[in-house]
């Protein structure tokens, strides 16, 4: 199976849409991701790997003009139904997109350790983006990447088909060697939070109390679960 279809199949057999489907911590990583997103009335968004469309729904409340992407055309027909004004494509991220838009965000939220070529992504994206559009990424930060035996093919398989592992350094070159200045970096998301409980604790307080006690458990080291990265397209 290659991985057009692994993600074709994987939103057919998971159920993303139920209620409650966001845990606490999840709430709290797309308020980072709002807060990181100085977003315009207006503006023209891409975002790419939309999955069960969380952003997109975000952005298109805040009068953005929105396009979806997403290698699922179960979650896509959803996307549409919950707002049909999020323009929905199916389409690969290292593929050319079919249109003559540039965008103000191009957004790639937990995208980016699941595509087989980054840097071919990447340099996709950049062509896309408008002279000041910005891109925002996020992917897991340091992660120990784990795998199980398929029972299919009999070969080692990642677990959520994550295929790299990026620490700032390592997204910084990436970001540069193909065609991008960093212009901010964020890690969040502390596994102190989680260890201790914290995030469950303060789910009821507003998302600034959270994000203090995040960066406070820096003391406990750099055991951070996202990095968030804007960038920009060199000139």
């Amino acid at each position: 199976m290659d991985y057009i279809e692994h993600y074709k199949q994987d939103a057919l057999q998971f159920d993303y849409w139920g209620e409650n489907q966001f845990s606490a911590f999840e709430k709290r990583r797309n308020q980072t991701v709002y807060e990181l997103c100085e977003l315009q009335e207006g503006e023209k968004v891409l975002d790419v790997g939309s999955g069960r469309g969380w952003f997109s729904l975000w952005a298109i409340e805040k009068g953005a003009e929105v396009t979806a992407m997403d290698l699922s055309e179960a979650n896509l027909a959803k996307i549409k139904t919950l707002n049909p004004a999020i323009k929905t494509v199916y389409g690969d991220a290292c593929a050319p997109l079919e249109t003559e838009d540039k965008f103000d965000w191009i957004v790639a939220l937990e995208v980016l350790e699941h595509i087989v070529e980054p840097a071919l992504a990447l340099k996709n994206w950049s062509r896309m983006l408008a002279p000041t559009g910005k891109l925002l990424l996020t992917v897991p930060y340091k992660e120990e990447i784990r795998y199980t035996l398929c029972i299919h093919c009999n070969q080692k398989t990642p677990i959520n088909a994550h295929l790299h592992s990026f620490n700032q350094d390592k997204m910084v070159k990436l970001l540069n060697h193909n065609g991008f200045w960093v212009k901010e970096q964020r890690k969040f998301g502390h596994k102190a939070m989680a260890q201790f409980r914290i995030t469950e604790l303060l789910k009821r307080f507003p998302y600034g109390v959270w994000k203090g006690a995040d960066g406070f458990c820096r003391v406990f080291g750099d055991k951070y679960s996202y990095l968030a990265i804007k960038a920009v397209v060199k000139e």
